[in-house]
């Protein structure tokens, strides 16, 4: 089986990972390459981040590696297999406790979470992306002061309903999308010492099969 982790080679933190992949890889016999060529063939290829390579590998057997949902320190990012839409697919695992979110709110004041460079919709505040508007305030902090949060592909949406607040989710390649996302959430995110054991693939490898066989259909 040909594995290729394609990462940025000049960002130390996709290397960092890239490592901690190959290492995941190596613990259940199976030899992973990390390679600087996004257009790099394989039998199943891994992309660190949304843009380096993303787009190249949609719709093949392809496992992309972004930020966390909300486990917060920078030791864990989230991992599932790509779509063919760009978003990624999770699946309920064993031993992994889900987070408790805070009572729902019933209020109708709502809060339009947007994305990088995205769209924007009514609501009696919008909050856009930290790398298009400084914000004034914590991301928490405005969820405070709302009950209802809207947006499409933005992590802040599972932040959003973990606040309590009622989440209306505009991209079917959201985790928030999911009627069991809750029970999905602790399966999605991983910390860097459970990708470098191992753990993550061998969590990752249980529909490995289905992931191929997708591909050959559509291709």
């Amino acid at each position: 089986m040909d594995i290729k982790i394609h990462a940025n080679l000049r960002l130390p933190h996709q290397l960092s990972y890239a490592d901690a992949l190959q290492s995941g890889f190596r613990a259940h016999g199976d030899k992973a390459i990390i390679t600087g060529d996004p257009y790099a063939s394989a039998d199943i290829h891994v992309v660190l981040g949304p843009h380096y390579a993303k787009r190249q590998w949609l719709g093949a057997p392809c496992i992309l590696l972004d930020r966390c949902y909300y486990r917060g320190d920078p030791e864990h990012v989230s991992i599932g297999w790509m779509t063919e839409t760009g978003g990624r697919v999770f699946e309920v695992g064993e031993g992994r406790e889900p987070p408790t979110p805070k009572p729902l709110k019933t209020g109708s004041r709502s809060i339009f979470l947007a994305d990088y460079q995205g769209e924007i919709e009514p609501a009696d505040t919008i909050r856009k992306h930290p790398a298009d508007q400084e914000p004034t305030c914590s991301l928490v902090e405005a969820l405070q002061a709302h009950d209802i949060a809207i947006g499409y592909k933005t992590t802040a949406l599972v932040t959003a309903a973990l606040e309590g607040l009622q989440v209306v989710c505009r991209s079917p390649d959201n985790i928030m999308s999911e009627p069991n996302w809750l029970d999905l959430l602790p399966y999605a995110d991983w910390s860097y010492d459970e990708i470098y054991s191992g753990e993550a693939w061998q969590h990752l490898k249980r529909s490995l099969n289905q992931q191929l066989n997708q591909s050959r259909l559509t291709n």
